[in-house]
């Protein structure tokens, strides 16, 4: 069972296409975000679904009233993608709604559910009034997740206290995730795959450290890691 997401956080349609082509066989799934979502929208998503990528993570992190974020992942009816992020900051209501939107549409993606961002602190919580923990505020948010019923996006090293409150059954994916030789960048809460996987998590999400240099021998020695 193959663990990795490569997380494409780019604006170039063709890179993305020709670097999924490549690899496709060597991972789980794509991750598309903000930034290629903007660019490209539900064509560029179509691009993916063309070369048989229909289970990609389409990582748009909604958080609105319940209505707008159900009427948005509903607006998302003509693509095929397996998993759509939320932040969990959204409340009990737009995640039901969410939920009840991608029951709806033909995809029927899995709702998963950010917790705190990973380039994000302590001291970056406190500074929007927020007193708790960073760990604190993901146990919180967690059990959230389990009464809903929905997966988990959250750091490595937090995916051990979150599989213990939500259970078996629910997805865990961890971004932030490093070799121990890569360079940490804007994460400030990073993991190594092995770690994170031995926390609990389902898939660990990759990019930079796996485009820095070969792609394909950069996977074999993460799969190598994981003893995929």
């Amino acid at each position: 069972m193959n663990r990795i997401i490569l997380a494409l956080d780019t604006t170039n349609l063709e890179e993305a296409i020709s670097i999924t082509k490549k690899v496709k066989n060597k991972i789980f799934t794509v991750k598309l975000g903000l930034e290629f979502f903007n660019a490209h929208g539900k064509l560029g998503i179509k691009k993916f679904n063309e070369i048989g990528v229909n289970n990609l993570m389409l990582d748009l992190k909604l958080k609105d009233i319940p209505e707008t974020v159900y009427k948005a992942t509903k607006a998302l009816n003509d693509i095929k993608f397996g998993f759509l992020t939320i932040h969990g900051q959204g409340g009990k209501s737009m995640i039901s709604r969410a939920k009840k939107a991608s029951e709806e549409i033909e995809s029927k993606p899995n709702i998963m559910m950010v917790t705190i961002l990973t380039a994000l602190s302590d001291s970056d919580l406190k500074d929007m009034g927020n007193n708790n923990s960073v760990t604190e505020q993901v146990e919180k948010l967690a059990k959230v997740a389990k009464e809903m019923e929905v997966g988990v996006v959250c750091s490595g090293h937090e995916a051990k206290i979150v599989r213990k409150i939500i259970g078996p059954d629910l997805f865990i994916f961890t971004p932030g995730i490093r070799m121990n030789e890569d360079q940490k960048d804007d994460h400030r809460r990073i993991c190594t795959p092995m770690e994170s996987i031995k926390n609990g998590a389902n898939k660990i999400i990759m990019g930079r450290s796996l485009m820095a240099g070969n792609i394909e021998e950069n996977l074999n020695k993460v799969s190598n890691s994981l003893k995929i």
